[in-house]
């Protein structure tokens, strides 16, 4: 709630009209900036974005983890990961597991004093970089959490060719997406609210099933499988198609 009652939404929201009549997020209209450039330009509202994401990284571990079997996975990499809550609490479960933080360099550098605080450091690796540019190969599974909803499908196709890229070679290889997968009817639903935030502020979208195996596809994966989780959330796993 302190990210969403920061003064931040209360600028942006009220532009709901242009970004439904133009399909561009408001955030650039009322800041003149990207929606990160925007967010992490401000060091308060920073704050509270990046604490809200913490939190709820917490509040989805123990449906996550009840719902979805990591076992097998012996390298992990959590893609922009931010401070490592879940990468960490999954560490946590399965003792024989390694684990990699991938992110910002400025998000590393927290994100590496709260793997130290839990005595991880030791299974835990972090690395700096930028998904845009490339994902580091070496891990058996790669995780996303709440990343690809927030980019249109161009974009997001990027991010998946470079995971696909970091997969190719490693049989058995995964990539887990944690996200929304909104029903094709009208019912009302929290991922549908969650879906004008993303228009409003980084310019993504919410996706139906159909519309995530196409993304998918056009990658080169193919989905496996839809866990359905508390939070009107879904793990999504997807292997590389030959």
């Amino acid at each position: 709630m302190v990210w969403t009652s920061n003064s931040f939404h209360f600028k942006v929201w009220p532009e709901l009209a242009h970004s439904i009549r133009t399909g561009n997020p408001a955030v650039e209209k009322v800041t003149g900036r990207s929606c990160f450039e925007a967010i992490f330009g401000d060091p308060e509202v920073a704050c509270d974005f990046n604490m809200a994401m913490t939190c709820f990284s917490r509040l989805i571990a123990p449906p996550l983890l009840a719902a979805y079997d990591f076992s097998g996975i012996g390298t992990l990499m959590d893609v922009a990961g931010g401070h490592g809550t879940i990468l960490c609490e999954v560490l946590s479960r399965y003792p024989n597991m390694r684990g990699i933080l991938f992110d910002l360099p400025n998000v590393i550098e927290e994100a590496t004093c709260h793997i130290c605080s839990l005595k991880l450091d030791h299974r835990c690796e972090t690395v700096v970089g930028d998904f845009f540019e490339s994902i580091p190969a070496g891990a058996d599974a790669y995780y996303m959490q709440h990343i690809l909803h927030d980019w249109a499908d161009e974009p997001a196709l990027k991010i998946l060719a470079n995971c696909r890229r970091a997969l190719e070679g490693r049989p058995g290889g995964r990539l887990i997406v944690l996200d929304s997968v909104i029903g094709e009817d009208s019912v009302p639903s929290p991922a549908k609210w969650l879906d004008l935030e993303m228009l409003l502020m980084p310019g993504g979208r919410e996706r139906t099933e159909s519309e995530w195996r196409d993304l998918f596809v056009r990658a080169g994966f193919e989905i496996a499988r839809i866990v359905p989780i508390q939070m009107a959330k879904s793990v999504i796993e997807a292997r590389v198609r030959n």
